[in-house]
């Protein structure tokens, strides 16, 4: 059944009145329209009865009673269905508010929940597209990282302290350890193996504390397989992540023989300079000596010349000429004090007695007096023994001794031809205890006088010579243990011969020249 739509009532009042009216009018229209069609009935069946009404009447009354007994009936049915209806419509239109506004709650969390997934959806394309441009940079990074590390001359090397080994080793180990990568990558210790049997010890050490202090830097040397020593530098620092923990160790491992040689070559020119100033200053002291020496010698020469003087005048008193001889007296111990105190100096003076290698002093003092030699004109000859054990001496004070026989030798030859002119160098081991060398020249050679005096100070067989050279030489000879003589040789000229004592320390052969030495380094 259709209902016509409620009015707006202000109020429940209102609506029950409208209720009560509804379904009587319903009723009274039942009733009515009920009674009508019983009247209009009786009506004409009494017509067509022909007058028998009154014996219907009270067939009609029941019926008029029965219809409006219904009627009320129907009211109160009317009444029970419009409340039940109103209360549906009023039940579904709760409901239908409770899904409005479920509706409403939904759209709105449904909007909020779309507008955080959008944002969320922007932040993640932001994050993915800056995810991206990190991995873009991370592989030209590493292209470049690549690039950098097997193009440099240093071997670039990162150590895992979780793996406990080495990781990566650029291409450089190849050209600096001789060995392939492939071998590392088969053997992480193979960089080790070729460390030099005195340095692994040291190195084996640094590389376990590397894992605990993360730095590393060493000094050691590699031995290649053809036999090659190098030596590296190996540095390390460590890398952290973002929580500062140290997770990995790189470092450059840089081929620095090159410059091991040179800080060799500089520390021996360095020696050299020092020789050389010491030299300097040796013939300095000379000079000043001779100085010194000549003030008494003149004077000795002039109060000579004196006494000579009023010696040849007639009627001399020899006691005018006592003066005279005391100065010469006094000149001459002044002068013979100056040769004592050099003598003294020479053996009170605290030698620096090292193991020597004589071959390497001769090629040393050739060296000084290779200028000299060439302009003489000189032929030299070395004949130096092989496998020649080391003598015990003080490396300047020989090297002053041999320059000073080896220049005697030049000076003594200036007046033979050019082509006769041979000086040779000679050394060997004359017994167990003592090493020979002799300095063999093709001058006039030595008279019998001069041989038994040449080792007197003042005497002299050159012009201009004080005779103080071979008396200072033997002097330094002798503090050292030695001995220094001369010998003239069958076929003209002289050898001058010098001893100095083994050194027990070290019976080992010396190296020859410009071979590599203990710490892989020529010399």
């Amino acid at each position: 059944m259709n209902f016509p739509p409620l009015p707006p009532l202000g109020s429940w009042l209102e609506r029950q009145r409208y209720d009560q009216a509804y379904a009587a009018f319903l009723s009274l229209l039942y009733i009515t329209t009920g009674l009508l069609w019983l009247l209009m009935d009786d009506l004409v069946l009494t017509v067509w009865l022909g007058g028998a009404a009154p014996a219907l009447l009270p067939t009609v009354l029941k019926n008029m009673g029965f219809m409006i007994v219904t009627g009320g009936l129907l009211y109160g049915l009317l009444r029970v269905h419009i409340r039940t209806a109103r209360r549906t419509r009023q039940q579904h239109a709760e409901v239908e508010e409770q899904l409005r506004c479920a509706r409403d709650d939904l759209e709105n969390r449904v909007q909020k929940r779309t507008t955080e997934l959008l944002a969320i959806n922007r932040t993640l394309e932001q994050q993915i597209a800056t995810r991206i441009q990190m991995e873009i940079a991370l592989r030209d990074s590493e292209e470049r990282f690549r690039q950098l590390a097997e193009h440099i001359r240093e071997v670039f090397w990162v150590y895992g302290i979780v793996e406990e080994r080495l990781l990566y080793i650029s291409p450089a180990y190849e050209d600096v350890w001789g060995r392939s990568v492939q071998s590392f990558h088969e053997r992480p210790l193979d960089w080790l193996e070729a460390v030099h049997p005195d340095d692994r010890p040291r190195i084996h050490a640094a590389h376990i504390d590397k894992h605990r202090l993360g730095y590393l830097n060493e000094e050691y040397r590699i031995v290649r397989p053809d036999g090659a020593i190098r030596w590296i530098w190996d540095r390390g620092f460590p890398v952290r992540d973002e929580s500062g923990h140290v997770y990995r160790i790189a470092g450059l491992a840089e081929d620095i023989t090159a410059r091991k040689l040179a800080e060799d070559q500089l520390r021996r020119q360095q020696v050299d300079l020092a020789r050389m100033s010491r030299l300097s200053l040796a013939v300095e002291l000379a000079s000043n000596l001779a100085h010194e020496l000549n003030q008494p010698l003149a004077a000795i020469v002039a109060y000579t010349q004196a006494g000579l003087t009023l010696l040849r005048q007639e009627h001399a008193d020899p006691r005018e000429l006592t003066g005279t001889f005391e100065e010469v007296i006094n000149q001459g111990m002044r002068a013979g004090e100056i040769i004592r105190h050099l003598r003294e100096l020479v053996r009170r003076h605290t030698t620096m007695q090292t193991p020597l290698d004589i071959n390497a002093l001769i090629h040393a003092v050739i060296h000084y007096a290779q200028l000299e030699l060439r302009q003489a004109r000189i032929d030299l000859r070395l004949e130096l023994a092989e496998s020649l054990p080391k003598a015990l001496a003080d490396d300047l004070q020989i090297q002053l001794v041999a320059l000073y026989l080896i220049r005697n030798a030049i000076e003594a030859m200036q007046e033979i031809p050019e082509g006769s002119r041979q000086l040779t160098v000679r050394t060997l081991l004359s017994s167990a205890d003592w090493v020979l060398v002799t300095i063999h020249d093709t001058g006039h050679g030595l008279s019998p006088e001069a041989a038994g005096r040449l080792f007197q100070p003042f005497f002299t067989t050159k012009p201009g010579g004080m005779g103080l050279g071979l008396s200072v030489s033997r002097s330094i000879i002798e503090a050292q243990r030695g001995q220094l003589w001369a010998t003239p040789n069958p076929d003209g000229g002289a050898s001058f011969h010098f001893t100095l004592p083994v050194d027990r320390t070290a019976h080992s052969p010396c190296p020859a020249d410009h071979e590599l030495d203990a710490n892989g380094l020529y010399h």
